[in-house]
């Protein structure tokens, strides 16, 4: 009764003793509960949700004054690249694209007690990728050094003498770090997020217009109901912003804005849903993974036309530091997105395809109940189910918005580098070889050569329009 009224940051709010009241009272008087936790969202929500927006009106400028530019071209001499986020799932792939597209030091920072075992964890990291990463061993002991540190720190957590090393040693940062995490509020989010960017930032300064290319995410637009949205746009009204780790990408790209307008080159990419490679490779699934893993264990699927946007791990990264490396290409920003619609239909079907796998398509809104029914608390998706439950109402309120990525696409073909989308057929197969690898789903799930003819039965609704609910094959 209440799963879509109690937002998780209502329970991070409060103190072990209110948990136990609380769970008293729903043994001895569950609707008094439930009346009194209404009232009390009522006057919590509108607080919380103001605090937050004045939190991030604030936070959305430098929170430091830049010093003045000296007029400096910002590009150190002999001096090398700085990446964030090496040890993440997107890291290793920009990490794996830095060394085979440029011939520079790439110092990583990286949370360690100290440089050997930071360096231990990025190639560990770096073998999440594949068998590409054995034929890197030679330039990735050659090229990347560690950088002992904490984007949630300030200062990012160096020395003072580390500090000015890295502000003498680098021109081009690729800050792809994050704390990433669907259930913590803005504030919980803040200092990896927000304070980590702005001590990047400040650090672009002191190397002297180091060039600053930033991933961000189209989790900025939050749950955007807008038909199209362009890579001009920014969500410079904040809204439709519901959750922590939305809110606290958007201020962070507010803040790299903030730090172009003060003299600093950047680049901006926002990919939507980074999907394993095309091998499989890549760790730590998300919530979209965890998802589509949810619905081949289970044989259910969504009709909803909704876009997904998958673009595996190594295309995204590939685009991006082939992008990075044209000047021309500075000052923008770039949706990493997919270059064909599709929608989480087209995914079943084509892993019905690949797999034979049989789904029972259920509408959003009855999808939805349908998990909550079958999760247990032992399945992937079972951390992410509150989001899910919350979210599901303003999934469905965005059904038909599309991103264009027209930016994108012509500055990824201008570059040598450059990679089109894989088919959605490779696609698909890399994201159930990544979770064949990883046993999110059985190991026994055949990936097929080529794929099969299939049909889907054809319905009719209540008001006589084409409607498809299952699948069968040719022949069964």
């Amino acid at each position: 009764m209440l799963a879509r009224e109690v937002d998780i940051w209502l329970i991070q709010q409060m103190s072990v003793a209110d948990l136990f009241r609380l769970a008293d009272l729903f043994e001895r008087s569950p609707e008094t509960a439930i009346i009194q936790i209404r009232q009390s969202l009522v006057r919590m929500q509108e607080g919380h949700r103001k605090r937050e927006e004045h939190m991030m009106s604030k936070d959305r400028k430098l929170a430091f004054a830049p010093a003045a530019r000296n007029g400096s071209s910002g590009r150190a001499a002999g001096g090398g690249v700085l990446l964030t986020g090496g040890t993440g799932f997107v890291g290793p792939f920009l990490l794996k694209s830095l060394l085979e597209q440029t011939e520079e030091d790439i110092y990583v920072l990286v949370r360690a007690s100290a440089e050997a075992a930071g360096k231990d964890r990025l190639w560990e990291a770096f073998q999440s990728i594949g068998g590409a990463a054995a034929g890197f061993r030679d330039r990735f002991e050659k090229r990347v050094r560690t950088v002992c540190g904490d984007l949630g720190q300030p200062g990012l957590g160096l020395s003072k003498d580390g500090w000015k090393f890295l502000a003498s040693r680098v021109h081009t940062i690729y800050h792809n770090g994050a704390a990433v995490n669907y259930l913590l509020n803005y504030e919980n989010m803040r200092a990896a997020n927000v304070a980590g960017t702005n001590e990047i930032v400040r650090l672009a300064f002191d190397c002297g217009r180091a060039i600053l290319n930033y991933v961000s995410t189209t989790f900025i637009f939050g749950w955007a109901v807008k038909e199209v949205l362009y890579e001009t746009d920014s969500n410079g009204k904040m809204e439709r912003l519901d959750f922590g780790y939305s809110q606290s990408k958007w201020v962070a790209e507010q803040v790299v804005f903030d730090a172009a307008r003060h003299g600093v080159s950047t680049r901006v990419f926002r990919p939507a849903l980074v999907s394993p490679s095309v091998t499989g490779g890549g760790s730590n699934p998300d919530i979209a993974i965890r998802l589509v893993a949810f619905m081949v264990n289970h044989g259910i699927g969504v009709d909803a036309l909704n876009q997904v946007s998958f673009v595996p791990a190594d295309v995204v990264d590939g685009n991006i530091v082939a992008i990075s490396s044209i000047p021309d290409t500075a000052n923008s920003v770039y949706h990493v997105t997919r270059d064909n619609y599709a929608n989480m239909v087209d995914i079943t079907n084509m892993i019905n395809r690949l797999t034979g796998r049989q789904f029972e398509l259920f509408r959003l809104s009855a999808f939805v109940p349908e998990v909550i029914k079958r999760c247990t608390k032992d399945d992937p998706l079972f951390p992410l189910l509150d989001f899910l439950i919350g979210s599901v109402d303003s999934i469905a309120s965005m059904e038909f918005k599309r991103y264009d990525s027209s930016r994108y696409r012509r500055a990824r073909s201008a570059s040598r580098w450059g990679h089109p989308d894989p088919s959605l057929e490779d696609t698909v197969r890399g994201i159930l070889r990544f979770m064949s690898r990883t046993g999110i789903v059985p190991a026994g799930v055949p990936i097929l050569d080529s794929a099969r003819p299939f049909f889907r039965d054809r319905l009719e609704d209540e008001h006589g329009i084409p409607r498809f609910e299952s699948l069968r094959q040719i022949g069964n």
